[in-house]
């Protein structure tokens, strides 16, 4: 993987141009694409295509993909390939940033791996020969990552230590094993909200040989899920702001999680160049329609529409008026308030097309106003949307009733 910085702004973070592979340039600030069992939720590879043409990453997470192990081991093509996107790059995590992983269950020599078929207990030999199976472009290591805000001093000391001693295992294999040879490590800084245990998780990584690793992943600030959106930005960023200030520009630094917009573009201004589409996701499957506008005009806009508010069961007209995704474009707000009524699939298909069409356009917003040094403008803008006061970006956790019937179809309740 190599990385170049095209420019860097004191206000408005950088731009570079990432290239995985052989693949084509792919600008930064990057959105990659999560996956849940190597598939973007609720979409086919074909309706993908009508949403983006562009190459994309897939963000995959062995928590959801674990049980492919076994059959990747036989497979003599990408991973890509196998999941059905032979052209995209795949980077490899280890938890899903679109549901709340649970606590508990580290030790000193294992992480828990929560599947659906329950909890399993990696060891770092287990989780290399894993990452050996899948042979991802890009993958994480292996780390300690159950803090938060309200993790204890001790609890961060363990989450570094463990850390470390899971990657003195995870850099030796790397650079032995021969089906990594072409994959790239991004080395995990964990430490949750406490800048000295931030900075020794740095200093191990940066102990390593140069070469070892391509790139920096921030982990330990959430439990993921919709916990993300909740987070308080001024716990957040100075410990952000911290990390960067101690690490290498010429590498990529990777944040995953459904941070919301405008804590998004504040950890873009700070030097933070790939997140993902779980916002986008926990939006959607939450009944959640993104409405919030990134082109400055003079209008107020709300940050979502809830379909199942039963005021919009007789507006016949798009999610968002001037979205041209197929979901605007084809289909009504009545309709999809329909759809959700009758417990349809074609709801949440509709509404994620919807909202990856949204955020993929917000994403080049964001690196034009970068190029333009106008991202402090552009964050104001979406903070406010025109109002007097800040606009609540949080995403409340769906609490509807699905009748026994409805489950496995369509709208589902979602995990608090």
């Amino acid at each position: 993987m190599k990385f170049i910085i095209k420019s860097i702004s004191k206000n408005s973070g950088r731009l570079g141009h990432l290239r995985i592979k052989e693949s084509s340039e792919l600008q930064t600030p990057l959105l990659l694409q999560t996956t849940k069992g190597g598939s973007i939720p609720y979409l086919s590879a074909d309706v993908f295509g009508l949403v983006s043409r562009e190459q994309q990453v897939l963000q995959l997470t062995l928590c959801t993909m674990d049980q492919m192990a076994e059959s990747l081991d036989q497979w003599n093509r990408s991973l890509g390939d196998y999941v059905g996107y032979p052209d995209y790059n795949t980077l490899l995590l280890l938890r899903d940033p679109c549901e709340v992983t649970p606590s508990g269950g580290n030790d000193r020599d294992v992480v828990p791996l929560f599947t659906r078929r329950g909890k399993e207990s990696l060891t770092a030999e287990r989780y290399m020969q894993l990452v050996t199976s899948f042979a991802p472009d890009v993958y994480q290591g292996l780390c300690d990552a159950d803090t938060n805000p309200e993790s204890t001093k001790k609890r961060v000391q363990k989450s570094v230590d463990r850390t470390e001693r899971f990657m003195q295992h995870c850099f030796k294999q790397h650079r032995e094993l021969e089906r990594l040879k072409d994959s790239t490590l991004l080395a995990p800084i964990v430490g949750g909200y406490n800048t000295f245990a931030r900075t020794q998780s740095i200093k191990h990584a940066r102990e390593q040989p140069k070469g070892t690793y391509g790139g920096y992943i921030f982990e330990g600030f959430h439990t993921n899920g919709i916990a993300a959106t909740s987070l308080n930005p001024s716990q957040l960023l100075p410990i952000v702001d911290h990390c960067v200030q101690q690490i290498e520009d010429e590498l990529p630094r990777l944040m995953p999680g459904a941070f919301t917009p405008v804590l998004m573009l504040e950890l873009i201004r700070l030097g933070v160049d790939i997140f993902d589409t779980s916002y986008a996701y926990c939006a959607a499957v939450n009944y959640k329609a993104l409405t919030f506008s990134y082109c400055i005009d003079k209008e107020e806009h709300s940050a979502f529409l809830d379909v199942t508010d039963e005021a919009i069961k007789e507006q016949f007209t798009p999610l968002l008026e001037g979205c041209n995704c197929l979901a605007c474009q084809k289909h009504t707000r009545a309709y999809i308030h329909h759809l959700y009524k009758t417990n349809e699939l074609l709801g949440p298909i509709l509404l994620m097309i919807h909202n990856l069409h949204h955020y993929m356009g917000f994403f080049d917003v964001i690196r034009d106003s970068i190029s333009a040094d106008q991202l402090p403008a552009l964050l104001d803008y979406v903070r406010h949307q025109n109002m007097s006061t800040d606009i609540n970006y949080c995403i409340e956790p769906n609490n509807k009733t699905v009748g026994k019937a409805a489950m496995g179809k369509g709208f589902i309740t979602a995990a608090n």
